[in-house]
């Protein structure tokens, strides 16, 4: 397999664990695509329910368009890496089990990059139901219109997985996805940033995200325990050092950026993770000593090691509620 993938071709890669009804619900949103050729690929990532049956049914009522792989519970990057191994499509959709595409999302997307050559991935706009409203509203940035996803996506995420149409070769290009439980996608899709690939925009709702009871395939709805924790440190880390070699190290992104790791580096120390805290800790002076004054950093490395990083944590966080409330007694 070239590449670039069989021309035409779109391929659906489905990470799935334990999730047999809405797998089928998501595939099915997929098989109702206005756009042929299409083929699905089912990852089951362990799942210990009736899920490998479900993928199995489907497959054999879809033969020819649906394959199933299984591994021994990796995660979903792990599980979106052997699907891409398998995928044979110019296009690649990447779909969590969760989620649903809308019927003209291909159709409009493969479209939009034969219009623009250059392009090297596609995105939509992307619905999520808003608690506070009750209504289905645009996810991050996906109703605007952004051409570089770096820096743009650095802070936060622009896009949900299900977002972006790729390109099989700026797939290849990126390199395999990380072993990360979270924030994969985030650090994925910056890598694809750093390469200076560019984005092209459909103005159509043609992606949805759902919320419900379990967990979602990417998120963090579990909470920061340690192990993901761990992991937001890993992401942030990867994508710092694939700035440096890239030189991508303006201020203009690079401060708020640091003062994210700072977050991360106590964060982990308040969870015990004090490896990763060091860690933390080292990156974010290391950033700001190339632009701005890094002696809120010194002192708090200096706290940590007389008092240790759950005290330091504790200790800095009761003297920033003091300064809010005597600046809100001030302003009063």
């Amino acid at each position: 397999m070239s590449t670039d993938g069989q021309f035409g071709l779109v391929s659906t890669i489905i990470p799935v664990f334990n999730r047999p009804a809405m797998l089928r619900e998501a595939v099915g949103s997929v098989l109702r695509q206005t756009y042929r050729p299409i083929e699905i690929i089912i990852i089951d990532d362990g799942s210990t329910d009736e899920t490998p049956r479900v993928a199995s049914a489907l497959a054999i009522e879809h033969s020819g368009v649906i394959q199933v792989l299984t591994q021994s519970n990796s995660g979903p990057g792990a599980a979106r890496n052997l699907g891409l191994q398998a995928a044979r499509g110019a296009y690649i959709q990447y779909l969590d089990s969760d989620d649903l595409l809308q019927p003209q999302k291909f159709e409009l997307q493969v479209a939009a990059l034969h219009a623009q050559e250059e392009a090297g991935v596609c995105y939509c706009i992307t619905l999520r139901h808003n608690p506070k409203t009750g209504a289905m509203e645009p996810w991050a940035r996906t109703a605007e219109d952004v051409k570089c996803i770096f820096p743009e996506f650095l802070m936060k995420r622009g896009w949900a997985t299900l977002t972006p149409l790729w390109r099989r070769s700026v797939c290849e290009r990126i390199g395999p996805w990380g072993d990360f439980r979270v924030m994969e996608d985030w650090e994925h899709d910056l890598r694809a940033g750093l390469l200076g690939v560019t984005a092209v925009h459909v103005p159509e709702p043609l992606a949805i995200v759902r919320d419900h009871g379990g967990d979602r395939a990417s998120g963090m709805l579990t909470g920061f325990t340690p192990a993901l924790t761990r992991d937001f440190f890993r992401t942030h880390r990867s994508i710092w050092a694939r700035m440096r070699t890239a030189g991508a190290q303006d201020w203009s992104y690079l401060e708020g950026f640091s003062r994210k790791m700072f977050w991360i580096a106590r964060m982990c120390g308040e969870r015990g993770l004090i490896e990763e805290a060091d860690e933390a800790l080292a990156i974010a002076r290391e950033m700001v000593n190339k632009n701005g004054d890094s002696r809120e950093i010194r002192l708090f490395g200096r706290l940590v090691r007389i008092v240790g990083w759950r005290n330091a944590v504790r200790w800095s966080e009761a003297g920033q509620r003091m300064i809010r409330r005597l600046r809100g007694v001030s302003a009063g």
